[in-house]
């Protein structure tokens, strides 16, 4: 159907259009337009032929509507059909792509005529842009074929002898673009001289009987190498029939050349390598079965001394049976077809051995078709048969051995994913016996080189259905003991195993109840750490026995289990942890929230109550002690902290260990008194020839043991005070009313060791190992009997360990007692030589210094104040610093002692503003006395200008005593 596009504002023109159009095209569609919305509408959607057009439109004007749609369709025909034109806009419109003018009226009839001359163009120029468009594509086909053959062209004008060669051509003869003379002369100059007569005659050939010309020849280029090169063509005649043109094309043949030339090389070395080889030759007579082979058939392949002549039926009887079938076969294919023999069989020899032979050859037909005569040779290719057959065994086993790995790395994911030890065990105990397909697998886990405690797991197909039950343990003798301790693998065979040194099965002790054992092979389970975790045993393979590529998975999965199995256990060891994070902090939270109930009940019943004095003395009582309670652990706290991030520091010196016990013991001796514990004081081996077990009491003083030599250690004497202070109550705390503790001091070589023995609730076996450790508690329950946050022994370890000693621990068991000790290197000191460092500080007098007291907190503000006025001190208070630095600059205090953290102004800030004076009042020591406790804090009090540093609570006679030693310093300077 032909579609039009008519732009017309008047419906009657539209009107006679349509009907003079319908006239010559019955299939018609018309699409009007009269306005521009319609037009838009119109061209965007398409789907028209052609466009009729008004030029004088209401609003628009018939050369902007001729734009519009060459923009949008440049190919569409447009006539414009008016009657307000003018020649003057015809010929713009002609020249601006019209297809054609007609004007209305009386010339309506020639518009159909317009319209189809229009689309007849239109097809024309589709057409011919279709053609144009196909040449070019051809052209460029040829162009791209040429190049992609390495091919050139040639166009020889026989009229004036002019030649034209390609750029291809050009390099095919070795020229540089465009240096070709043009000549049929300097065309036959490239030539080899020995080729240039049969070219010419060639060429004279095709010309005179007008035929195709065709030649292959070789040129020498300019650089002297010589190139094959293969020339086609063809002449063309004028109307008289007299050749005025040849075309061809020439490509480069040399590797074509060299190839030949290659293959004739080969097919001498084969002929003459078919003669070294004695390949043995042979005819069959069809008619009569005879069959001769060449001499040779003796020696070349051990066919008999009678190989030489035979029947046909000999030799079909000496084919192996399993191929006879085959042989046959061949046989009869080239019997009944083209006569073309080929065939591979076993033979079997005189001796009855086997050799693979390669037949091939062809059959002699007569002229009716009959066959007459097979003639052909026979080659060994017994060794290639076996080459064949190794080759698919190893790439057999290399499948086997690639599907194994990916068993492997399935199991390995597996493994990896449970943090169960047990279920890791039994995964690879049925892993491997999947895996490397046998019939026993046992793993067997001893981390700690103890067999009886470790875990087994089996996995039995069932030909050992009757030990599926088998769980006894190994003793880790005979194969363990070899694989454990020498962390490496044991392949044995069958044989290898019974003639094994220790048992006929290789289980060590346990043989005797042992499964059987065929042909086991055994690897070792390391941990990261290059510790033996146990071992993964196998026994009885589905075929055969154990080889190298087994041991190899077998190793890989051994490592993957080894490291689940630390896996596992890290993960343990990070949940305990945890644990012991959460016991810790709720024993914290209860150890420090249990003194602070006593020390507010009773002191709110001070302040609101009138209690007796006996009353008084108690409630007082009570929260000196509880208060003390957390001083303590407030300081094992800080201890640890210090110790863990290695800040603790020693200021060690010469140390008679006999008066630090002495100093212990009557410190704790209400303690034990109170619960009515027999405790004793024993000095083994003095050096002289008694030995002695004393009252507590009888040491102190006794020269004879206080300057004895053999208890002398380097080390701080507060610290190592600490330490048996630590061990002395730890054991009068766990040690029932009535009990007994006996510290036992002695030499052992040439260190000091100190044991406190008890007879309390005693350590569980399987808790020892763990009790010197940090927040480790056998009991850390709710409803425990003791209290303490687990620090005491976790101190007294890091301690020693830091004065360069060891600490140990024995207990039978619950309820049976235990032993606390440790050892120090001993000093080599002259008995009477040096002073023993003095370990408790005495009160002071402080009369006649002025200290000046900084504190924000009232109660401990009033609280020094009395400790100070009270050992005589010349004391002034302030609440602020700016308060304390007023009062400075009238007292002139002698010692200063400020908190640090205050509102507005703080104690270094304090101090900074009193030593920058340049009067007396700038001359002063400074004591920072604070709840900041850190080394941290201390370091920067230091480097502040303070000359001590306290932690808060302090004891009175502690802050006394300092503000002696720093007023008996000054005296000294």
């Amino acid at each position: 159907m032909l579609s039009i596009l008519l732009i017309d504002d008047n419906p009657n023109d539209r009107l006679m259009i349509d009907r003079e159009l319908r006239k010559t095209f019955p299939d018609l569609e018309i699409k009007s337009v009269i306005d521009i919305q319609t037009l838009e509408q119109i061209l965007t959607a398409g789907g028209f032929d052609i466009v009729i057009t008004d030029y004088q439109l209401h609003w628009s004007d018939g050369l902007t509507i001729l734009h519009k749609v060459q923009s949008r369709y440049p190919n569409c025909p447009v006539i414009m059909c008016t009657d307000s034109g003018s020649e003057q806009v015809a010929v713009e419109a002609m020249k601006a792509g019209l297809s054609d003018y007609v004007f209305k009226g009386r010339h309506f009839k020639r518009l159909a005529g317009a319209v189809g001359e229009s689309l007849k163009k239109k097809q024309l120029r589709e057409n011919y842009a279709k053609t144009s468009a196909q040449l070019a594509i051809s052209e460029e086909r040829l162009r791209l074929a040429i190049e992609a053959s390495k091919m050139g062209t040639w166009d020889w004008n026989l009229l004036n002898g002019e030649v034209v060669w390609s750029e291809g051509h050009e390099l095919l003869f070795g020229l540089e673009k465009g240096s070709f003379a043009g000549t049929y002369e300097a065309f036959f100059a490239c030539i080899h001289p020995d080729d240039q007569a049969s070219i010419a005659g060639a060429v004279a050939l095709a010309l005179e009987n007008k035929i195709e010309y065709q030649y292959e020849f070789r040129v020498i280029w300019p650089d002297g190498s010589l190139h094959w090169i293969a020339s086609r063509g063809k002449f063309f005649d004028d109307d008289t029939g007299k050749s005025v043109r040849s075309i061809g094309v020439v490509w480069d043949i040399t590797d074509r050349k060299l190839s030949e030339a290659r293959v004739q090389e080969s097919e001498e070395n084969l002929r003459f390598a078919l003669e070294a080889a004695n390949m043995i030759a042979f005819t069959w007579d069809v008619a009569s079965g005879e069959v001769r082979r060449s001499s040779n058939a003796e020696t070349q392949m051990g066919l008999g001394p009678d190989s030489t002549f035979g029947t046909f039926e000999q030799k079909k009887n000496a084919v192996h049976p399993e191929d006879r079938e085959r042989f046959l076969a061949d046989l009869d294919a080239a019997l009944t077809g083209t006569g073309l023999y080929e065939s591979e069989y076993r033979k079997v020899r005189p001796d009855g051995s086997v050799i693979w032979l390669h037949d091939k050859g062809r059959m002699v037909f007569d002229p009716s078709g009959t066959p007459r005569r097979l003639f052909g040779v026979a080659i060994d290719i017994t060794n290639r048969k076996q080459l064949e057959y190794d080759r698919s065994r190893a790439l057999a086993r290399q499948q086997s051995y690639l599907r194994r790995l990916q068993k492997l790395t399935s199991a390995s994911v597996a493994i990896n994913s449970t943090l169960s030890v047990g279920e890791i065990l039994q995964l690879a105990a049925d892993s491997a016996r999947q895996i490397l397909e046998v019939h026993q697998v046992a793993v067997n886990l001893n981390p700690s080189a103890n067999w009886e405690a470790g875990i087994s797991k089996f996995s039995m197909s069932e030909k050992y259905a009757s030990w599926q039950d088998y769980c006894p343990e190994p003793d880790g003798t005979g194969i363990y003991q070899e694989v454990c301790q020498q962390q490496q693998a044991m392949r044995m065979t069958q044989s290898e195993l019974e003639a094994h040194p220790a048992d006929g099965q290789g289980c060590g002790q346990a043989a005797g109840k042992h499964r059987p054992m065929r042909g086991p092979l055994a690897v070792p389970l390391t941990a990261r750490d290059g510790r033996n975790l146990g071992l993964i045993q196998l026994s009885d393979k589905y075929e055969g026995e154990f080889a190298e590529d087994d041991e190899t998975i077998l190793m890989q999965l051994a490592q993957a289990v080894s490291g689940a199995i630390d896996n596992a256990r890290l993960y343990e060891e990070s949940q305990q942890a945890n644990r012991m994070k959460d016991e810790f902090l709720a024993t914290l939270s209860h150890e420090l929230r249990s003194p602070l109930n006593a020390i507010l009940g009773w002191a709110q019943l001070l302040r609101h109550r009138s209690l007796s004095p006996a009353a008084t003395e108690r409630a007082l009582s009570t929260i000196e002690r509880n208060a003390k309670l957390q001083t303590q652990l407030i300081d094992d706290l800080l201890d640890i902290s210090r110790i863990i991030r290695g800040k603790l520091t020693l200021n060690p010196c010469a140390v008679n260990i006999i008066s630090l016990v002495e100093g212990a013991v009557n410190t704790v001796r209400l303690a034990a008194d109170a619960k009515s514990i027999d405790l004793r004081f024993a000095i083994i081996d003095l050096g002289w020839e008694t030995s002695d077990l004393n009252e507590p009491g009888e040491v102190s003083g006794n020269p004879e043991y206080q300057l004895n030599p053999r208890f002398w250690v380097s080390g701080d004497p507060g610290r190592l005070q600490q330490v048996i202070w630590n061990l002395l109550t730890n054991a009068i705390k766990f040690t029932p009313r009535g009990g007994r503790v006996e510290i036992q001091l002695s030499r052992v070589d040439s260190e000091v060791e100190l044991a406190v023995t008890d007879t309390g609730i005693g350590v569980a076996a399987n808790f020892l190992p763990y009790v010197f450790e940090s927040f480790r508690q056998a009991d850390a329950t709710i409803t425990r009997n003791y209290s303490g946050l687990g620090l005491g022994l976790a101190i007294v370890r890091q301690l020693v360990e830091l004065h360069g000693g060891t600490v140990g621990a024995q207990s039978p068991g619950l309820d049976m007692g235990s032993t606390f000790s440790f050892r120090l290197p001993s000093m080599q000191v002259n008995s009477m030589v040096g002073k023993e460092a003095q370990v408790l500080a005495g009160a002071g007098n402080l009369l006649g210094v002025k200290v000046l007291l900084v504190d924000d907190e009232v109660d401990s503000r009033e609280f020094m104040r009395f400790v100070l006025a009270d050992s005589g001190a010349a004391v002034r208070a302030a609440s602020s610093a700016a308060e304390a630095f007023e009062v400075a600059q009238q007292f002139g205090p002698d010692v200063l002692v400020s908190d640090i953290g205050m509102p507005e102004e703080d104690g270094y800030s304090l101090l900074r503003r009193l030593r920058s004076l340049n009067t007396e009042s700038g001359k002063f020591w400074a004591i920072a006395l604070t709840a900041y406790a850190r080394d941290e804090d201390r370091d920067r009090a230091f480097a502040a200008g303070f000359d001590r540093h306290l932690s808060k609570p302090v004891q009175p006679d502690v802050l006394v005593e300092t503000i002696v030693k720093l007023s008996q310093q000054a005296l000294t300077n």
